[in-house]
């Protein structure tokens, strides 16, 4: 890792995301959600065909309508193909167990979190609105400029900012742990949550990624990055270049915090809202996340299910019959079988009761704890 990006991931602990707090500011001289409103005309609207449109929304959003030239939009979508051909089951775990668990090793990631008590107090929940964020943006064509999870994306950028807003104006945020939410947090959210550490985790369990296919989810989570307000600058140009990005952001991040514990404890035992059988879960599911935080970790985050890590190897043989008869054509093209496990996504969170999307800003200001 160079010295000068280990040098841009320091400063870029201070930034937040000036575009997004600027439309949050601007929305909040408004009256009555005046200005979410507007956005949501601004978002659904061909560039240009909206009247008086707020000069912070259009500063927002031109770079993301007019993306930059290294964007590959052909090569974003094999990357969609590429993460769901493996299954919906593998990825909610990796995503779920290995990707959300990675955030608790971070006092940059854990602080935000416990500051609101989202995930304490209302982890179902937060869990399916994070899964129908995923779907939106990894579902194939869903990140083309106008399309449904491009524009999520846009959503939960100024959630990030009203929550962003809230904290500073809280007085309970000390600036000396940086900005909330900032660049850097974005980075290891958007790199490491979603692409490192699942497809890493994903290994564990029998996947195998063709390099073609790896460069290809990296390139999707380049853009998904870029139009989540992570500088320009911090998002990796290859698979490999965001393996070693992600291990230095590990090592910046901070120390877990004493909140740590907590927020893994309501993941594991209230995640997945399974009432009596929440104990027995948490241990199969805390099995997963010690193998893919390491037992140190572990420890200090009170992670159980020690004995039944070592279990883990024996999906293995399971994902690997799978992938032999996806790779025999059996199941048809790997399109076809993203597109299936995408139904099934969609058909799962509606009988879960599930959010019908991603958390809107307008539900967000809503929440006692930012409407206060």
């Amino acid at each position: 890792m160079s010295g000068s990006f280990e040098t841009r991931l320091t400063q870029a602990r201070q930034e937040a995301d000036p575009a997004a707090d600027a439309v949050v500011a601007a929305f909040a001289a408004r009256p009555g959600g005046e200005g979410w409103g507007l956005l949501e005309a601004a978002l659904d609207a061909t560039p240009g065909t909206v009247p008086g449109v707020a000069p912070e929304v259009d500063a927002l959003l031109r770079p993301l309508r007019d993306p930059p030239a290294w964007l590959d939009l052909d090569l974003v979508d094999a990357g969609a193909v590429a993460y769901w051909r493996v299954g919906a089951p593998l990825l909610f775990l990796t995503l779920t167990y290995g990707s959300l668990a990675f955030g608790y090793q971070s006092a940059d990631l854990v602080r935000p979190l416990a500051a609101t008590g989202r995930l304490e107090r209302m982890a179902p929940r937060r869990i399916a609105e994070t899964s129908r964020w995923t779907v939106a943006v990894t579902s194939p064509g869903g990140m083309h400029p106008g399309a449904d999870g491009w524009r999520a994306s846009v959503r939960v950028r100024l959630v990030h900012a009203l929550v962003r807003r809230h904290l500073l104006e809280s007085g309970a945020w000390d600036p000396a742990w940086g900005a909330p939410i900032s660049a850097a947090g974005a980075f290891a959210t958007a790199i490491g949550g979603f692409f490192v550490i699942p497809v890493r985790a994903m290994g564990d369990l029998g996947v195998r990624f063709s390099p073609s296919e790896r460069e290809a989810i990296s390139h999707l989570w380049r853009w998904i990055g870029y139009v989540m307000g992570v500088p320009e600058e911090l998002l990796p140009v290859s698979a490999r270049q965001a393996e070693a990005w992600v291990e230095a952001a590990l090592s910046h991040g901070g120390e877990p915090t004493e909140d740590s514990p907590r927020l893994m404890h309501a993941l594991l035992y209230h995640g997945l809202n399974l009432g009596p059988a929440s104990p027995v879960a948490a241990q199969i599911v805390g099995a997963l996340s010690r193998r893919w935080m390491g037992k140190e970790m572990a420890d200090r985050l009170e992670v159980p299910g020690a004995r039944l890590s070592r279990l883990v190897p024996l999906v293995r043989p399971v994902t690997r019959a799978r992938d032999l008869v996806r790779a025999s054509g059996l199941m048809g093209s790997d399109r076809r079988v993203a597109q299936l496990e995408l139904a099934l996504v969609h058909r799962t969170l509606a009988l879960r009761r599930a959010p019908r999307g991603p958390l809107d800003p307008r539900d967000a200001e809503a929440e006692p704890v930012l409407a206060a």
